[in-house]
Formats: structure tokens, C-alpha cells, sequence
């Protein structure tokens, strides 16, 4: 590796050839999980994840596509093609994109019956594929553990096909996990537990996918300890890929409500090269990394410290591990 731990973006290089940029949309699916979801969606009562944005965690040049709230809770939704117009228009102005990968990103992205996953999937594809005629390497899905079965797994292998240019369309699955500890997903109301990750993604392991999981660095209750034991948890379960998030508060989610009561302290970026670099060490060297911070648009979150920058943040963890003279995997069971 050039890195000192894996980066999903020099993966892709290597087997496209070139560049794959995320284009990220809301294609309705809503979660079952909060506040607000109509029976149409599965609702399951009141509630949902305390850290959970209003726009369910939408790419930040997506925003400005939505339209104002319903009165059932949930947002108004551009149509697919607007989105994807824009996010094409968007990734090719700043940052010269010529190939995709079509993220199903907003809420829980197989929140459907099988057969309505597949019109909209199918939908979306096509709009993609048109509006950039061969640009399009793959698709993401991201979504609940207790939202997926060996239906929706079976479905979206069906994607999973040799393209044209002899590389591949991969299909991938994130799960939220968040943590591997019943007690903090109780703390956050997550609304599954620990063993409906271990189901799903067996599963789509099963059926031939791509899976990455997101981690929460920072949750109420936990302490290096615990966020590290995650880590372990997630690795010796099998992954291709891991998102790293460092808590923010969300404007509008439940847990921006309790910070003004002193009940919930952010992690001081300045602790996360260090933390970092820890999980980086205890991962299997061939998973892909492919987030190391939460991203929000400016006014999005509740900044108590200023946010880490990006790239400074990944030379930093860079610059540990070289202190360290070790790399991912470095203590790898």
C-alpha cells in the first residue's frame, strides 16, 4: 500500500483505471425506525436513533434538492432525476468525475418489498446510465440490519455482473451497526441489537457482496475500551469495508436536543489521529477504508469544537501510524 492503511478511493483506481465518485440520493425509502414513518413505510413507533439527522444522512450537496417537511415527519423529495442531474452536474464541476457508483444513501435503502426495491433500483440505474453513458461502476446500498433478509441479499446480487470494460459492476452493502455493544445501541435507541448485524451480514456475505459497516466513534457511554472492542467485533465478522464516523450532534436529532442540558460532550478531534490509528491497527489489512470522519454540510451540525478537516485529519493519522512505524492490521487477530 502507498498508504499506511487501506484507502477504498486507491482501490477503486486500481480496478477501474480511474476515479469513482459517490452520487448520493434520496430515493424515498424513508426508515422504519422513526418518528414520523407512515404504515406505507413500516412504521415502528416513535423515536428513532438519537444521533440521526433530519435529512437521514444525505450527501451535503444533496441539500439543496430538498423540499420543506411533511406533515407526517418526513421530507419532500425531489424527483430521481433532479437529484441525479444535479449530483452529476455537481461531481463534475468540482471534481472532474467521469465514473459513479449510484449510492442509495438517504435513510434505510431497502426499507421496501422486493419487488419494489427492484423498480427503484432498475429506476435509478437507468436515469444514471443515461444521463452518463458508461460511467456508471456500481452501486451502494446503505440501510438497518433489521432491514434486510435473504430476499433484498439475493436481489441486489443479481446486479453484481462483468461489465464492458472487463472490471465489474460491484454491488455493496453498508450496514449500521454503530457499536457491538447491546447496551450503548439500547442508549441511542438504535432498535436492533447487536445479533440482527451478525444475520445480515452473514447473509450478504452469502450472496456474493460487498459489505462495509459504519462505526461511531464517541457514542454516549463509551470509552476507548469499547470503541476499539467494535472494531475487533466488526473485523472478525468479515468486512471488504469500514466508514468511521466521530459523533456530531445533528441539527434537529434528539441528541442536539439533550447537549444544551450537559448531557452529551463531543470527542475532541484533537484525540482522533491517535484513536484512529488505533482501529486501523486491529483491522485485516485487505478492508477497505473508506471514511475516517462524520461529514455535514456547515450548517448542518452543532459544531462544539471546530471540525476536523478532512485531509489534515488523514496526514495526521498517516503521521501516527509512521510515529508508531506500524499499519492496519499491525495487531490484527
Amino acid at each position: 500500500m502507498d498508504s499506511r492503511f487501506n484507502r477504498h478511493s486507491e482501490r477503486l483506481l486500481e480496478r477501474f483505471g480511474q476515479r469513482v465518485w459517490r452520487l448520493g440520493i434520496d430515493a424515498g425509502f424513508g426508515c422504519p425506525h422513526r418518528e414520523g414513518a407512515t404504515a406505507e413505510h413500516g412504521g415502528r413507533g416513535p423515536g428513532g436513533c438519537i444521533f440521526c439527522a433530519p435529512e437521514g444522512g444525505l450527501a451535503a450537496y444533496q441539500h439543496g434538492t430538498l423540499g420543506a417537511g411533511r406533515p407526517d415527519g418526513l421530507q419532500e423529495v425531489p424527483p430521481l432525476d433532479v437529484q441525479i442531474g444535479h449530483g452529476i452536474e455537481f461531481l463534475k464541476r468540482r471534481y472532474g468525475a467521469e465514473a459513479y457508483f449510484l449510492y442509495f444513501q438517504a435513510f434505510s435503502c431497502t426499507n421496501l418489498p422486493v419487488a419494489q426495491l427492484r423498480a427503484v433500483y432498475d429506476t435509478a440505474i437507468g436515469m444514471v446510465e443515461e444521463a452518463a453513458p458508461g460511467g456508471l461502476k456500481g452501486i451502494v446500498v446503505s440501510t438497518r440490519p433489521d432491514c434486510f433478509d435473504a430476499r433484498k441479499a439475493a436481489l441486489l446480487a443479481e446486479y453484481a455482473r462483468p461489465s464492458p470494460d472487463g472490471h465489474g459492476f460491484e454491488v455493496w452493502l453498508e450496514l449500521g451497526l454503530q457499536s457491538a455493544h447491546d447496551a450503548t445501541l439500547r442508549r441511542i435507541r438504535r432498535g436492533h441489537g447487536v445479533a440482527a448485524y451478525v444475520e445480515a451480514n452473514r447473509l450478504a456475505g452469502e450472496a456474493g457482496l460487498k459489505r462495509a459497516v459504519h462505526v461511531i466513534l464517541g457514542l454516549p457511554g463509551e470509552g476507548r475500551a469499547q470503541m476499539l472492542d467494535t472494531v475487533r467485533f466488526v473485523n472478525d465478522q468479515g468486512i471488504e469495508g469500514i466508514k468511521f464516523h466521530d459523533l456530531r450532534l445533528a441539527k434537529g436529532s434528539s441528541l442536539a436536543l439533550q447537549f444544551p442540558l450537559g448531557e452529551f460532550m463531543p470527542l475532541y478531534p484533537g484525540r482522533l489521529p491517535s484513536l484512529l490509528a488505533d482501529c486501523l491497527e486491529l483491522l485485516d489489512p485487505c478492508v477497505e477504508i473508506m471514511r475516517l470522519c462524520a461529514d455535514f454540510s456547515r450548517d448542518s451540525a452543532i459544531n462544539v469544537f471546530p471540525p476536523p478537516e478532512k485531509n489534515r485529519l488523514y496526514a495526521a493519522v498517516e503521521a501516527e501510524l509512521e510515529r508508531r512505524r506500524t499499519q492496519q492490521g499491525s495487531r490484527a487477530g
